[in-house]
């Protein structure tokens, strides 16, 4: 009888994708939030329907 390990509860799935925002202004790694993406460090804001 072999099994196979199963993967952890952190352990993201294969295709499982991050998604990820930068901001335009200043580089850092925007937050998501509903419909509106936050840079923390300088403020820029966008709206989810922005191209």
């Amino acid at each position: 009888m072999d099994q196979q390990p199963r993967p952890s509860p952190g352990t993201r799935r294969p295709g499982a994708r991050e998604w990820v925002h930068t901001c335009e202004r200043c580089g850092e790694r925007m937050t998501e939030a509903h419909c509106k993406i936050v840079c923390p460090n300088c403020g820029y804001a966008r709206d989810c329907s922005d191209p």
